[in-house]
């Protein structure tokens, strides 16, 4: 039997995104985002948690958005669950919209 590949992620309030990346992820196509993703229902977005934000242009990853990404590959994550009903990390930015 092959080894099966596996990965971890993390699950945490969409707080952590700010309003301009939120509308941005939920009004453009997921092929479109600056990242490898999709929504996850009407509840948030599931991200990989790029380790190198090398887009360009319209292809950035978002400052605040590319942060997260970066403390949970810290933590020893590969993907994030954004979930309108998760909590906030503490020490990650958080934004009330």
């Amino acid at each position: 039997m092959p080894t099966l590949e596996t990965h971890r992620f993390v699950v945490i309030s969409t707080a952590h995104v700010s309003e301009t990346t939120a509308k941005r992820l939920n009004n453009t196509p997921a092929k479109k985002w600056p990242g490898l993703g999709g929504p996850y229902g009407e509840y948030g977005w599931f991200l990989y948690a790029h380790d190198e934000n090398a887009g360009v242009g319209p292809d950035v990853i978002p400052a605040e958005l590319f942060g997260v990404m970066t403390w949970a590959r810290k933590q020893g994550f590969d993907y994030i669950l954004f979930d309108c009903d998760a909590d906030q990390i503490e020490g990650l930015p958080a934004f009330d919209w």
